[in-house]
C-alpha cells in the first residue's frame, strides 16, 4: 500500500553526498518524490510502497562523511509523484533555521587514481574532486551548500562536467566543486623577481617542482591558505627558511609523499597511520627515531631540540602532484621530492595569508617563487595539529561508540594542539537546546564559540590576538559563522583580564549591540570547556594548569585546583605565588623565573645556589643580582602561581632552556628528557587552612639543585620532577574528594599537553577511583577557553528561563 512522508534531516548533511545518496536509495526502492537542500539541512518528500523501508535504511546507509543529528518524519496524503528528482535548494528552514557545515575533506583514492591516469581527462589536474572529497568550509559563502553559494560560482560547468553533475550514476553527481581543465581553476607559477606573468597549468607545476628540487623556497596556495615550502632534506634550504621567517627554534611541519617516507625518520604506530591517512589529514605529532635507525635524515633545522615532528600527508590533489608529477623523461638526473617543509604562509604573529595579492605583498621577502591559483579561498583555515594521547581514558567498548560531535576518530583519544582544517567548524553536541551565546575566548591561541540549539560551534584557530590583522580575521570568521548558522547572541562572554584585546572587543561589541556581558575567570573557563565536552552539569574538581591567567585577586594564576559548577567556582588550592622578575621578561627568559624560585627556596644562600648551577657564568653576576632585586619589587614582579612558569624555571635550572623563542619551548624541552621506569619524587610542602591548600616547591627546588650539583643525570631529575607534580595533583584531588564527595575531576590547560605528566596524572587519579575528564574535542590550551565561556553562561541563562 502506498504511503507518503515528509522527512527533515538535520546535521552535517550538505556537501557530503547526501542528496545523491537519497536519490539512489529512493529510486532503488521504486519511490517517487524529491529531495532538496535548505537552510536547515535536507528536505525529502517521498511516496510509494516502500517508504517505511526507506526511513529505516536512511540513517543506516548514510554517506560516511555525513553526520545525522536528527530525523523528523511527517505523514502526508498521497500526492501522485511520477518519479524521484533532486530539486533546487531553498533558503527556507522552518523551525530549524540552520544546518551544520561540513569541514574540508582530503582528496579521495578514486580521484587520485584518475588524476594519475594519462588517459583520463583530468590527468594531473590539481583541482580534481568528487562527491566524496574536496573543499567545503573554505569555499562556502552561504548555505544551502550549492555551487552558486561557493567560490566556484565563477566557473561555469563545461558540457562534460555538466553531464557528470546531473548523472545520478556518476560519482560527481551534484558535487558542487566539480571542475576540469576546460572549465575549472588553474594554477600559475612565477618567480618573485619576475615582472612578467607566470607560466600556467602543467608547466607551472613542473616549474614549482624544479624550484623546490634546486633548494628554492616557494609559497604554495593550498586549501585554506598559503604554505611556505622547501625540500626538508635540503639543510641549506631549511636553514634559509628558518632565517627568513625568523622562526628561531619553533618546529616546522613537514608533508611527506607517503607513510613509508615518514617511517624513515619517525615512529609511526597503527593509530598514527590511520590518523595520517584519514579524510581529515591533520598534522600528527610523531616521535623522532633514534639517529642510528633513520634512513633519510631530515635537516636538523626542521624541529631542533624536539622529540617530535609534526607530519602530514598530501590532502589536496595539488599537494599530491608535487611528489608525483616531476618531468622524469626530461629531468632524470633530479631526485624525486619525498618530504617538504610545509609551514604556514604568514608573517610572524599574523594569520595565514589566503589571497594571491596579499601573498605577493607580504611573503615576497620570505620566498623565491609563488605557486598560486584562481579559486578564491573564502574562509582561511590553518592545518589542524593533533597527536594520539591514550592515557588510559579509552572506553572499553570504543568500537561500538558513536561520537555525537561528528569527530570520527573515536577509537582512540586524540589530543588537539590546534583545531582547524578538517575539523572546523564541526559542532560539539550539548545536552539540550539553549540560548545563543558568544564566547570570545582568550588572547593566546584564540578561538571564539557560538552556541545554537543543542550545539556549540567553535571557530577554527584564530591565533594570538596581538594585532589588527588577527582581529580582522576574528571578525571575518565570526561574521561568517553567525550568518551561516543564523546566530543572534543574547549574551557575550569574555575573559576576566581587562587588558586582553578579546576582552576590549567584547566590551565594545556588547555596548554596540546592547547585549549583557559576562566575565568568566580564565581557569574556570578551562574547566568549563571540559564540562561542555562531556555534558557535565554537576560540580567537578577542576585542575587547571597553564602559564598565565588573570585571577580574581589580580594575581597571575596557573596552578589551580577549583571546585567548579555551572553557577561559579571556589578556589580550593594553588601553587605558591612566586614573583615573576620583570613580568613578561620572565616569561620570555625562564632563567629569570628560576632565579626567583631559587631565592624563594633559600633566600640567604640564593647567590651561592645560583652559582653552583652555572647561572653566574651563563648570565653574569650583575644580571643575576639585578634580577634578584627586581624580584623583590612588587611593582616590577607580579605574583604568579603558574604551573607553566614552574616548568620554565626547572628547565632553566637544569640548563635545558634559558630562553623561550616560542611559547612553551622550555617546558617542551624539559618533557623531552623524561624517561619511563623512574618512580622517584621530590618532597613538597603543603600549607592547609580551612580546606584551602597551597603547594610550596621550595624543597623540590633545593633537592633538584643538589642532584644537579652531584651530577645526577638530567633525565632522572626531570622525570622525578614530573612525578612530583603528578603526585601533588593526586594528593590535592583526593583531599578535595574526601571533603566534598565529588568524584569527577576535569584536567585542562596548556600544561596538560605534556604527555608524560598527563599519563601519569590520569593513572594516579583513576587508581584513586576518580572519574577523569580531559579535553578531547578542543585543545587543552587557551583555544578551549571560548567553549568554556559560552557553555557556562549558556547553562546559567537556560536555568533562568532564557531561550
Amino acid at each position: 500500500m502506498a504511503e507518503r512522508a515528509q522527512i527533515a534531516v538535520k546535521g552535517t548533511v550538505q556537501g557530503v553526498g547526501f542528496r545523491p545518496y537519497v536519490y539512489t536509495l529512493a529510486t532503488s526502492l521504486g519511490l517517487a518524490g524529491y529531495v532538496s537542500n535548505n537552510a536547515g539541512g535536507v528536505h525529502i518528500d517521498i511516496e510509494g510502497a516502500s517508504v517505511s523501508e526507506f526511513i529505516r535504511r536512511l540513517p543506516v546507509e548514510a554517506p560516511p562523511l555525513s553526520h545525522i543529528a536528527d530525523i523528523s518524519v511527517t505523514p502526508l496524503p498521497i500526492h501522485g509523484y511520477t518519479g524521484f528528482t533532486i530539486q533546487a535548494s531553498s533558503d527556507h528552514a522552518g523551525n530549524y533555521p540552520f544546518t551544520l557545515i561540513s569541514s574540508d575533506v582530503s582528496v579521495c583514492p578514486d580521484c587520485l587514481q584518475e588524476m594519475n591516469d594519462p588517459s583520463d581527462r583530468r590527468y594531473r589536474y590539481p583541482f580534481i574532486n568528487c562527491t566524496n572529497c574536496g573543499p567545503r568550509y573554505t569555499i562556502t559563502r552561504a548555505v544551502p551548500y550549492d555551487r552558486p553559494n561557493t567560490t566556484m560560482a565563477g566557473f561555469p560547468l563545461c558540457t562534460e562536467c555538466s553531464r557528470e553533475y546531473h548523472d545520478p550514476r556518476d560519482r560527481r553527481f551534484h558535487a558542487q566543486p566539480i571542475a576540469c581543465p576546460v572549465c575549472g581553476p588553474e594554477i600559475e607559477f612565477h618567480v618573485r623577481s619576475s615582472a612578467e606573468c607566470g607560466v600556467k597549468g602543467t608547466e607551472a607545476l613542473e616549474s614549482c617542482i624544479k624550484a623546490l628540487r634546486e633548494g628554492g623556497i616557494v609559497a604554495i596556495k593550498g586549501l585554506g591558505g598559503f604554505h611556505i615550502a622547501c625540500d626538508a632534506l635540503d639543510h641549506h634550504a631549511v636553514a634559509a627558511l628558518r632565517e627568513r621567517k625568523r622562526r628561531s627554534n619553533k618546529p616546522f611541519a613537514v608533508m611527506a609523499a607517503s607513510v613509508e617516507v615518514l617511517q624513515g625518520f619517525c615512529e609511526v604506530g597503527r593509530e598514527e597511520q590511520e590518523l595520517l591517512e584519514s579524510a581529515k589529514r591533520p598534522i600528527v605529532l610523531l616521535r623522532k627515531k633514534q639517529p642510528e635507525a633513520v634512513l633519510d635524515p631530515l635537516s636538523g633545522d626542521v624541529a631542533p631540540n624536539n622529540l617530535y615532528i609534526g607530519c602530514m600527508l598530501p590532502y589536496t590533489p595539488l599537494h599530491s602532484l608535487l611528489f608525483t608529477a616531476g618531468d622524469k623523461e626530461h629531468d632524470t638526473g633530479s631526485r624525486t621530492l619525498s618530504v617538504l617543509v610545509m609551514t604556514s604562509g604568514n608573517l610572524s604573529e599574523e594569520p595565514i595569508v589566503h589571497r594571491n595579492v596579499d601573498a605577493i605583498q607580504k611573503l615576497s621577502g620570505l620566498v623565491d617563487a609563488f605557486l598560486t591559483h584562481n579559486r578564491d579561498i573564502f574562509m582561511r583555515v590553518d592545518d589542524s595539529v593533533v597527536r594520539i594521547a591514550d592515557c588510559g581514558l579509552r572506553s572499553k567498548d570504543y568500537k561500538k561508540r558513536t561520537d555525537k560531535s561528528g569527530i570520527r576518530n573515536t577509537k582512540f583519544n586524540i589530543s588537539f594542539l590546534r583545531r582547524a582544517r578538517g575539523y572546523a567548524p564541526e559542532a560539539i553536541v550539548l545536552q539540550d537546546t539553549g540560548p545563543e551565546v558568544l564566547g570570545c575566548g582568550a588572547d593566546l591561541k584564540n578561538t571564539f564559540t557560538v552556541t545554537k540549539g543543542s550545539f556549540a560551534i567553535p571557530s577554527q584557530h584564530i591565533g594570538d590576538m596581538e594585532n589588527y590583522e588577527t582581529l580582522e580575521f576574528y571578525e571575518e570568521c565570526l561574521a561568517n559563522l553567525k550568518q551561516v548558522y543564523r546566530v543572534e547572541p543574547v549574551a557575550i562572554v569574555h575573559d576576566l583580564h581587562p587588558g586582553y584585546l578579546s576582552t576590549r572587543w567584547a566590551v565594545e561589541e556588547g555596548s554596540r549591540c546592547k547585549l549583557p556581558l559576562f566575565p568568566i575567570q580564565h581557569h574556570y573557563a578551562h574547566i568549563g570547556s571540559v564540562m561542555a565536552e562531556h555534558g557535565l552539569t554537576e560540580k567537578v574538581i577542576g585542575v587547571a594548569f597553564d602559564g598565565t591567567g588573570y585571577g580574581t585577586d589580580g594575581n597571575l594564576w596557573g596552578g589551580e585546583f577549583l571546585i567548579a559548577g555551572i553557577e561559579g567556582f571556589d578556589r580550593a588550592g594553588q601553587f605558591k605565588y612566586i614573583p615573576l622578575p620583570g613580568g613578561e621578561a620572565a616569561i620570555r627568559e625562564p632563567w629569570r623565573t628560576a632565579v626567583s624560585y631559587v631565592a624563594d627556596a633559600d633566600e640567604t644562600r640564593a647567590a651561592d645556589r645560583l652559582a653552583s648551577i652555572g647561572f653566574l657564568e651563563r648570565h653574569g653576576q650583575a644580571s643575576v643580582e639585578q634580577v634578584l632585586k627586581i624580584a623583590d619589587s612588587k611593582d616590577l614582579s607580579p605574583l604568579s602561581s603558574g604551573a607553566g612558569r614552574l616548568f620554565d624555571a626547572v628547565s632553566a635550572i637544569l640548563g635545558v632552556c634559558d630562553r623561550n623563542t616560542f611559547e612553551g619551548e622550555a617546558a617542551i624541552a624539559l618533557e623531552a628528557l623524561t624517561v619511563e621506569g623512574i618512580d622517584g619524587e621530590y618532597p613538597i610542602v603543603l600549607t592547609k587552612n580551612n580546606g584551602y591548600t597551597v603547594i610550596d616547591f621550595c624543597n623540590v627546588i633545593q633537592a633538584m639543585i643538589d642532584d644537579f650539583v652531584n651530577k645526577e643525570p638530567k633525565p632522572v631529575i626531570a622525570t622525578r620532577f614530573h612525578n612530583t607534580i603528578a603526585s601533588a595533583i593526586s594528593l590535592l584531588v583526593k583531599g578535595i574528594r574526601d571533603r566534598t564527595g565529588i568524584l569527577d575531576v576535569a584536567l585542562s590547560g596548556g600544561t596538560f599537553q605534556n604527555r608524560y605528566l598527563l599519563a601519569r596524572t590520569v593513572a594516579l587519579l583513576t587508581t584513586d577511583g576518580m572519574r577523569v575528564h580531559t579535553n578531547s574535542q578542543m585543545p587543552p590550551n587557551d583555544a578551549c577557553i571560548s567553549l568554556g565561556q559560552a557553555y557556562l553562561v549558556r547553562e546559567r541563562l537556560q536555568k533562568c528561563g532564557v531561550r
